[in-house]
Order: structure tokens, then C-alpha cells, then sequence
């Protein structure tokens, strides 16, 4: 056991489309392992704790899931804390979040299936060879990542508190994910999956990106500075892009999650070359 702080609440979307919330902790030692992650279960379980966002809390880690918050030490609170509410819409697609029994699930009931091939798909033009499916599907079970920016933010503690992961494990992981933050242009757009973009697609975008550009593309954010120039018309103007084609880019940098998303690239350290 160990007394941290809740930084936060995130929700994360599994592979069934359930919603998790998931405590992010101030980074703490327990059993000899530094864990910034800890599971909330379910809503019910936030309530029954009386936990809010800036809490105390005493975290244990047992058994083949990471850390838990077992209690709340309500008498450390300064009056700053937040009171955490579930998402209506899921944060993967925006669907209405419906309730079944403890659980909070997409209302898509295909979110989750294809959230999880869409990761499957980046980490795999990423090149990432040591994050395969069941990785993946492992991180989305104990809500570590929520989207493809995450994956860069996994801490080797968090993947090593998982059973089947000892420390060594966890750090081929980790180390994997970290040498693959340096990608080609071309790469980092074939892995965001845009609809009916393929790698001849994502290779005539990067050059066509290259060439609008006043400066080198270096990092994800200046795509958009980019993109946000072009046409419809313009984008036909690239060769295979027929009509269908250049609206389906054309609406991915329009919508807000993605473009948050490639926000969220930059962020986490990952550099175009």
C-alpha cells in the first residue's frame, strides 16, 4: 500500500465499449514499482469511495490488475477538490453513453471493436514490433490508454504492476513504444486512419504537405496549419484523390477529436522526419 494524489479522472473506453474511469495518480512506489495509474472499476465505486479529484488516497496493488484506490483520506482535504461525473457522449466516438447495470457503455455497440482495430492499425505502421494485438487489448482492459497519443505515455511501472509483465518485460515495452516517437510524414499519416487513405494515398498527402509547407514539418500540430489552407478542390488536385477521397480528408481535419488527437501527438513528444 501507498498515499498518493488523484490528479485526475480519466475515462477510458475498453474493448467492449464499456467506460472505465481510471484514477492518474501522482507517480508512487508500491511493492517496489512506481505506478502513476490506479483502476476505478465503475462509477458506483467512485461513490461508494466518496472520492473527488484532488483526494488523498491510500492505493494497493494484488492480484493481475494495476493498483486500486482502497480509501479515501477525507481529512487531508483543502476544499480544492473536484466532484467527477461520467461522460454522456463516449470519447471515442461521441455516441450517447447508455447505462447497464454498474456498467457505462457506448450506445454504438460497435465503438469498441473498431477503436481497437483503429490502435492495432497505428501501432503497426508505427512499426511498434513489441506491441502487438493482445498488448493492446491489455492496456485498453486496465484503461492505461484511451486513444493512439496515450500509448506514448504508458510508464513502465504501470505495464510492470500487470500479471504476466516482470520489470524486464515492461521495459522492452516501454522502450519499444519511446524509439518509435521519430516517424516519416508519410507513416504518421497512413497510421491515423483516415477512410479510403492507404499508404500510396498517405505518401502523395505527406508530399503535398511538404510542398504547401513554408517551413520543414517536424512536428504534428504544423499538419494542421497545413491542411487547414486546402480546398476540396485542392485536395482533388492530388493525384488518385477523386472526389470521395478528398471529402473524407477533408472532414477528418474538420473534426475536433482528431484534430485534438494530432494536438495531443505533439504533446507527447512524437517528431516527424
Amino acid at each position: 500500500e501507498a498515499t498518493t494524489t488523484v490528479e485526475d479522472i480519466q475515462v477510458q473506453v475498453g474493448r467492449t465499449g464499456a467506460l472505465t474511469p481510471v484514477a492518474v495518480l501522482k507517480a508512487v512506489q508500491v511493492g517496489g514499482i512506481t505506478i502513476t495509474h490506479a483502476t476505478l472499476h465503475n462509477y458506483d465505486e467512485i461513490q461508494r469511495l466518496g472520492l473527488k479529484i484532488g483526494d488523498t488516497v491510500i492505493v494497493s496493488r494484488a492480484g493481475d490488475v494495476i493498483p486500486q484506490v482502497t480509501k479515501v483520506l477525507a481529512e487531508l482535504r483543502t476544499g480544492k477538490e473536484k466532484e467527477f461525473q461520467m461522460p454522456k457522449v463516449c470519447p471515442v466516438d461521441g455516441s450517447r453513453v447508455v447505462k447497464d447495470g454498474v456498467a457505462y457503455k457506448c450506445g454504438n455497440p460497435n465503438c469498441g471493436a473498431r477503436h481497437r482495430e483503429s490502435l492495432y492499425h497505428f501501432v503497426g505502421v508505427f512499426g511498434m514490433d513489441g506491441v502487438g494485438p493482445k498488448i493492446v487489448d491489455r492496456f485498453l482492459d486496465e484503461g492505461l490508454i484511451s486513444d493512439a497519443a496515450d500509448i506514448f505515455t504508458v510508464q513502465k511501472g504501470d505495464v510492470a504492476a500487470l500479471e504476466r509483465f516482470g520489470e524486464k518485460s515492461a521495459e522492452n515495452v516501454v522502450n519499444e513504444i519511446q524509439t518509435r516517437k521519430k516517424v516519416s510524414l508519410h507513416r504518421f499519416m497512413g497510421a491515423l486512419g483516415i477512410l479510403h487513405v492507404g499508404e500510396e494515398t498517405a505518401r502523395l498527402l505527406a508530399q503535398r504537405i511538404v510542398v504547401s509547407s513554408k517551413q520543414k514539418v517536424v512536428r504534428p500540430k504544423q499538419i494542421l496549419d497545413v491542411v487547414d489552407q486546402w480546398s476540396l478542390e485542392q485536395l482533388q488536385e492530388i493525384p488518385d484523390v477523386g472526389p470521395a477521397v478528398a471529402e473524407s480528408i477533408y472532414q477528418y481535419f474538420q473534426d475536433k477529436k482528431n484534430r485534438d488527437l494530432i494536438k495531443k501527438f505533439d504533446k507527447v513528444g512524437v517528431t516527424l522526419d
